[in-house]
């Protein structure tokens, strides 16, 4: 099993789709105030109390070595129904993910996003339907939009200010996205570091 890091394409499409998606269910709740990643500070975490926590700081730096393309290797991208050789790795503005197609120019598409510097609670959910949920032991939140009938997102908690976001766009119905949503969700989660409480 190999994990693969496609090279940076970034097309009108993607950046469109890129820019939807994050327009959509991933921004602050701050007008005029855009969030973008940077570097986590990997030599001094601490906790909310000012002590240095070292389980945290190696959550950070973990977290921070993780690329979306690689959180998956290619057999599992394959048994979840999508083509690895699909892969498009985006990290554009806010973007810091990974989309997947089950082949070339099909549908549905497959993102997940990473997001190390921002909390599950922090996601502007205005206009759409969230519902709390769980993946394996960590706390998520599963979001639909009555507006786009085809897309479902699950966004899990990884840390006080980290989340990931699995989302499944134009697929043939919100049932059915949020069922692949599910199982990618599912297998996401084990692979990914989390903060230790």
């Amino acid at each position: 099993m190999t994990r693969r890091t496609p090279p940076h394409r970034h097309t009108p499409a993607l950046a469109g789709i890129t820019l939807l998606t994050v327009l959509t269910g991933c921004t602050t709740e701050t007008t005029g105030q855009a969030h973008t990643p940077t570097t986590a500070n990997t030599t001094n975490s601490t906790t909310a109390e000012g002590t240095t926590a070292p389980g945290n700081s190696t959550f950070t730096e973990e977290l921070a070595n993780v690329l979306p393309c690689q959180v998956l290797d290619d057999n599992q991208v394959t048994d979840l129904g999508f083509d690895p050789t699909t892969a498009e790795f985006d990290d554009v503005g806010v973007a810091y993910m990974c989309l997947y197609r089950p082949a070339p120019l099909e549908s549905p598409l497959l993102s997940i996003n990473i997001d190390k510097d921002w909390a599950l609670d922090e996601l502007n959910l205005t206009n759409f339907n969230s519902t709390e949920h769980q993946v394996g032991p960590l706390r998520a939140l599963l979001i639909t939009d009555d507006r786009d009938p085809s897309m479902c997102q699950i966004s899990m908690e990884l840390a006080e200010t980290a989340h990931v976001t699995v989302r499944v766009s134009w697929a043939e119905s919100q049932e059915a996205a949020c069922e692949a949503a599910e199982r990618v969700a599912a297998v996401v989660e084990p692979e990914l570091p989390r903060e230790q409480s």
